[in-house]
């Protein structure tokens, strides 16, 4: 085992939220607009910042851009950020 490795894995989602898998697209909007708030969040922390905004840039933008393509469809956006964090280089 390389501790170094297992170091900088994110921690899974479902060590946050244990019993909740990703809604369909076609499950009722409240019910994926709340998985996706809390998955969305979590993935932002997960993911390396490149300093600081541009000034006309609001805080939540990134949050904002994210919760907009997960609440369309929370499965495939779990399947492809969760790629995503797989694929990241290993510092």
């Amino acid at each position: 085992m390389d501790i170094h490795t297992e170091l900088i894995q994110p921690i899974r989602f479902e060590q946050i939220r244990p019993v909740s898998s990703a809604p369909s697209a076609n499950a009722p909007y409240d019910v994926r607009a709340a998985w996706s708030r809390d998955y969305v969040s979590w993935f932002i922390e997960q993911m390396p910042t490149d300093g600081a905004l541009p000034p006309d840039v609001r805080d939540t933008h990134r949050f904002e851009i994210e919760f907009g393509v997960c609440v369309s469809d929370p499965q495939t956006y779990e399947r492809q950020t969760l790629a995503e964090l797989r694929a990241r280089p290993v510092h």
